[in-house]
């Protein structure tokens, strides 16, 4: 078991949204919830991701259990980075290690120093221990499988439409292979 419910409850004021609910994702299981509007889908989200606590019951969420989640009030992000900057930070600390080897690079260009010649070694060493080297063919690979042409990935994010910023936002959250990813409304 990756996620779930154990009899849970959620009241929002005086209106029952979810009753008495029991349920389990594993491993390898694809789930659709669906629903009029205003039925309490992405309440039911947020109620699993932790953002709401259920009125009663438990969800249940394995230790190691990583979680994606794309909702709906994440069109409001917006910046000027490309489309390709924006899937990178999916790999913040692979990001953080070559900003560091850069750094590096430029300081030992001009002195020797066996401390910073390790600390450098280091970097390298997790880049690749963390399969950094390859990011950029890796995010280029998924939104392209996204749709993005090689000519709109070095455009601004905020020159593209909702249903083309929620796609780069799911490219990244692909990129960050989290072990469920929930959905709420996807393009």
């Amino acid at each position: 078991m990756l996620i779930g419910l154990q009899n849970v409850t959620f009241e929002f004021g005086a209106r029952v949204i979810v009753q008495e609910a029991t349920w389990h994702l594993n491993p390898g299981d694809r789930v659709g919830l669906i629903g009029y509007n205003g039925t309490g889908k992405s309440t039911l989200l947020k109620v699993l991701v932790g953002q709401y606590s259920p009125s009663v019951g438990t969800v249940e969420k394995s230790r190691d259990t990583t979680i994606g989640y794309l909702h709906q009030d994440l069109l409001s992000f917006d910046t000027n980075n490309s489309i390709t900057d924006v899937a990178m930070e999916a790999f913040e600390k692979v990001v953080a290690l070559q900003k560091e080897q850069h750094e590096l690079e430029k300081i030992l260009e001009g002195k020797e120093d066996e401390q910073l010649l390790t600390r450098y070694m280091d970097v390298l060493h997790e880049i690749e221990v963390l399969d950094g080297f390859d990011i950029r063919y890796k995010v280029e690979e998924v939104l392209h499988g996204l749709g993005f042409t090689d000519e709109q990935l070095d455009k601004p994010y905020r020159q593209f439409s909702g249903g083309w910023r929620m796609r780069v936002l799911l490219a990244k959250m692909i990129l960050q292979s989290p072990d469920v990813l929930l959905l709420d409304e996807p393009t």
